[in-house]
């Protein structure tokens, strides 16, 4: 008599399977190309499974952007210089959204979350919000220990610095460098 099948075992292979399938075509295919009908025949799963841990492809791809496919950011430790953290931050986020597959992830997740307040609210928690967090926090612990100005607006520093990356990447459809970020930094931070 042949063992039950462990469901758990089998939920978590399909899971994986269709992290995997999505990463896969919108590295492919690209946004206006993937479907979950798509991605469930890459997995090898039916739709209905897919169905069941995600209500939308927008949701499925945003877990996906956010757990797989965007870089951790670390907190600054307040040790190193905050233009180092900020460059080391920059350019591994502009390296990352520059990839086929994270840049139709950020596509996709933005054409649906115009139409769809909620899924916008649930980017932003996911993906926006802690990142902005760690680097205004950045910013705050710099300017305690006078290491950057006081009065010098963090917020309109964030758009600066991220705005540019992102239109240089999703406008411009051009590639982030190292020298790129650099300048970058050094102007915002010297014009601030």
């Amino acid at each position: 008599m042949q063992p039950k099948p462990n469901a758990k075992r089998r939920s978590s292979k399909s899971h994986e399977a269709i992290i995997d399938a999505t990463v896969k075509l919108l590295g492919s295919s690209g946004y206006v190309d993937f479907s979950i009908e798509k991605v469930a025949s890459q997995a090898g799963v039916g739709k209905q499974t897919i169905y069941r841990w995600w209500p939308s492809r927008a949701d499925l791809v945003l877990e996906v952007w956010r757990d797989r496919l965007l870089p951790p950011l670390a907190p600054y430790d307040g040790a190193s210089p905050l233009q180092d953290y900020l460059e080391k931050s920059l350019f591994s986020f502009g390296q990352i959204l520059g990839r086929a597959d994270s840049r139709q992830a950020a596509i996709c997740v933005l054409a649906e979350a115009h139409r769809d307040p909620q899924l916008y609210k649930r980017m932003e928690e996911a993906v926006y919000a802690p990142r902005i967090k760690l680097i205004a926090d950045a910013f705050r612990r710099a300017q305690e220990q006078n290491l950057f100005p006081a009065h010098f607006d963090i917020d309109l520093l964030i758009d600066a610095l991220y705005g540019a990356v992102w239109y240089k990447v999703l406008i411009r459809f051009e590639k982030v460098s190292k020298g790129y970020i650099k300048t970058l930094v050094d102007q915002v931070l010297s014009h601030a």
